[in-house]
């Protein structure tokens, strides 16, 4: 179940999954913004061609046959009218015309191409933008409403329609308002028609392009992936060969100027202890004996610093030990403890050591320490570690010198490996380096 979830973990933020995820939601947005948009230009372009055909249809069907007698109400000029106009729902969804003089009064209306037209003489209210296109020009449309008088007078058909009117003139220049009725219906039929193509157009290219970027980006994402891989396997092969190297010049000291130097010591002291050998010169050979030692233990720290020992079962505490070596010379007293740490993984026990000999370091560098204690304890979990000294310690709110960059490297890999790295220290309270390794 651990590898699924990770696997899953991993899949989810793989970045073309990022990638498709927020292609997705913008070509969902990018999409719903350009179809609000193309469905208002839709609809304004269905109104503006409904308007274009109504004035066409007013300029060439019902403006040459308008005469002044039709507006003033003069006998047989409906007649007249009705003879010489064609048929005014020549346009498809057009359902009725109707003509009003400039006080409102209906002077001719059509509402079926089977039926014969009307002329009421009733005078209606017109609107206020019909009233600015009969004095300005224009076109205009508007709602029908199917409570006003005129769709009363009509049992109430205007309802569903969209009124769109336009200014007409007789010979004599008496302004006439010609009023088309279309249906709502047609209207919409029209504008979805419209904004069919704007809609695939639209999504059309957005998905195209997402498609193409994810595949293009996939590909990178391989190339980056086995470039990672490949970089992974050249540092794990230097980081090899440098170990390899290390191993080897430590092994070349150990069993040659080391144990030369501590067989000379050996021979040294052994010379020292003749009975044989005059004071004074017993003195400076105890004396050459002790130097030698002292060398002999810092070089063995420096081994241990090239090259650690086996650090599985008691080999920590024995490293632990090599480098402790140097405190006491540097006149620190030093203690160590290390429990439970026989069952720890190899990078656990390594993290413990490196974090272990950074914090050495700089006590022996920097702290001014009397004491220093190392404790490292293992248990189910994990393992913890502390390296305790009672130096001059430092303040932490204050720009970090060159002395606490190991620690501060050391950090970020022991956040990558699941643990956690603390250093706590103040002025003249000594300094405590806190490891906490998770397993």
């Amino acid at each position: 179940m651990s590898t699924i979830g990770s696997s899953r973990t991993t899949w989810v933020r793989s970045p073309v999954f990022l990638f498709v995820a927020v292609s997705a939601v913008l070509v969902g947005a990018i999409f719903v913004a350009t179809n609000v948009i193309a469905d208002d230009a839709a609809t304004d372009a269905a109104r503006a061609q409904a308007e274009s055909v109504s004035e066409l249809l007013a300029q060439t069907t019902a403006e040459p046959y308008v005469g002044n007698g039709l507006v003033t109400g003069k006998p047989g000029a409906y007649d007249k009218f009705f003879r010489k106009a064609p048929n005014l729902l020549q346009a498809r969804d057009v359902e009725s015309v109707d003509l009003f003089a400039t006080d409102g009064t209906l002077i001719y209306s059509q509402d079926d191409p089977e039926v014969l037209p009307v002329v009421s003489r009733e005078r209606y209210s017109l609107s206020t933008a019909q009233r600015r296109v009969l004095e300005e020009g224009g076109t205009g449309s508007e709602l029908a409403d199917p409570t006003s008088a005129r769709s009363l007078d009509r049992n109430g058909d205007e309802e569903g329609l969209v009124k769109i009117y336009t200014r007409i003139e007789t010979p004599s220049g008496e302004p006439v308002l010609f009023v088309a009725y279309w249906a709502l219906d047609g209207l919409e039929a029209s504008r979805s028609e419209i904004f069919g193509s704007f809609r695939w157009i639209t999504l059309g290219p957005l998905v195209l392009l997402s498609l193409v970027s994810a595949v293009m980006l996939g590909l990178l994402t391989m190339q980056v992936r086995r470039a990672g891989r490949e970089r992974e396997r050249l540092l794990e092969a230097a980081m090899s060969a440098s170990d390899a190297e290390r191993r080897r010049i430590a092994r070349d000291l150990h069993d040659g100027v080391v144990q030369d130097l501590a067989g000379t010591a050996f021979s040294l002291s052994a010379v020292a202890r003749d009975p044989q050998v005059p004071g004074e010169a017993r003195a400076r050979l105890t004396s050459a004996g002790d130097s030698l030692r002292d060398g002999l233990r810092s070089l063995r720290s420096l081994l241990a610093e090239i090259h650690p020992p086996d650090l599985h079962g008691k080999g920590l505490a024995s490293a632990i030990a090599d480098l402790l070596a140097p405190v006491s010379a540097a006149g620190i007293t030093a203690s160590l403890s290390v429990e439970d740490v026989e069952d720890a993984p190899g990078a656990e026990v390594t993290m413990l050591w490196r974090v272990t000999q950074e914090a050495v370091r700089n006590t022996v560098r920097h702290a001014e320490a009397s004491t220093l204690a190392v404790t490292v304890r293992g248990h189910r979990d994990g393992s913890l570690l502390e390296v305790v000294d009672d130096g001059i310690g430092f303040d932490q709110d204050c720009s970090r010198g060159p002395e606490h960059f190991g620690l501060t490297g050391l950090r970020s890999l022991v956040t990558d490996a699941g643990g956690r790295l603390e250093v706590r220290s103040a002025p003249g309270e000594g300094t405590t380096v806190r490891l906490e390794v998770r397993r």
